[in-house]
């Protein structure tokens, strides 16, 4: 199954829950109604993930009646609303010579989160952003302290992932990966009973025109169960959480630049680069105004 989010031109602030085939988006937001009422305190994580069984089952029953829409008449978000945190692989490619788990993991705000549709803003377009084509492990259930061998139990799905990032001057790389649209994901969530092997996948990555990445994650130090397995030792993983598999391939983008990341068995993902109407130049010493 191929979960995503989508909203419609005449009503963007209304989330919507489609099934993604090929070009076209099947609209089954009202299996959504299946979801239990939200009280506070909120539990950690994504409620649309956590229950996924439940709407699986209810998509199951009315796909067949519901509308379908073309995929360029609707704007992708990120499939997974409300993660609770980004868990970003460091070094984890066997070129970069780096023992796994050696570097712990990186971390960056969830605000960064945001979809294919909306794409990438330069907040300092003074200042160098690079992109990291990644695969992103979507957590499907509460976990601490798993083994290797059991950590893809609790997978939800996977998906194309842009963990971009601001080159550092002087700034902490949690900062630098923070900004807000810097972590792209998309166009969809494919859920893991279509994943045997998520090791056996790989991924091309265009900029414009340019291939800049071809890759395999039979080539990560660190595998995702392994990825899982170790993050787990440290902190909980909850619903929607998003696990990164680390960057291989890095490199600038400026305003008006088209990316394009292809992984075969999930999807490809076509995001822009734009600058924000936020933007304003870095100022340094002054506070700030």
């Amino acid at each position: 199954m191929r979960l995503c989010r989508f909203v419609l031109p005449e009503s963007p602030e209304n989330p919507r829950l489609g099934l993604l085939e090929g070009d076209a988006v099947r609209d089954v937001t009202e299996a959504t109604d299946v979801l239990p009422p939200l009280r506070w305190p909120l539990a950690p994580g994504d409620q649309l993930i956590a229950n996924l069984p439940q709407v699986r089952e209810r998509i199951a029953q009315i796909a067949g009646n519901a509308p379908v829409l073309p995929r360029e008449s609707v704007r992708l978000l990120s499939p997974v609303a409300n993660p609770s945190k980004f868990v970003c692989g460091a070094g984890n490619w066997k070129h970069h010579g780096a023992p796994f788990g050696m570097m712990g993991f990186m971390g960056k705000a969830v605000t960064s989160l945001t979809g294919e549709g909306e794409g990438v803003e330069l907040r300092w377009p003074d200042r160098v952003t690079v992109h990291e084509p990644e695969l992103a492990i979507i957590i499907g259930r509460e976990c601490s302290n798993v083994s290797v061998e059991g950590a893809l139990d609790y997978v939800a799905g996977y998906a194309c992932a842009l963990d971009m990032t601001l080159k550092p001057e002087r700034e902490d790389w949690a900062f630098c990966k923070s900004f807000d649209t810097y972590g792209v994901l998309g166009p969809c969530m494919v859920t893991a009973d279509e994943i045997a092997d998520p090791s056996a996948l790989g991924y091309k990555f265009w900029v414009n025109d340019e291939l800049r990445g071809d890759r395999s994650f039979a080539d990560l130090t660190g595998s995702p169960a392994q990825m899982i397995a170790f993050a787990s030792s440290a902190m909980t993983l909850y619903p929607g959480d998003l696990v990164l598999s680390g960057a291989a391939d890095v490199a600038p983008v400026e305003a008006g630049d088209v990316m394009r990341l292809e992984i075969p068995g999930i999807e490809t993902m076509v995001t822009k680069v734009s600058v924000s109407t936020e933007a304003r130049k870095t100022v340094w010493g002054s506070g700030a105004g």
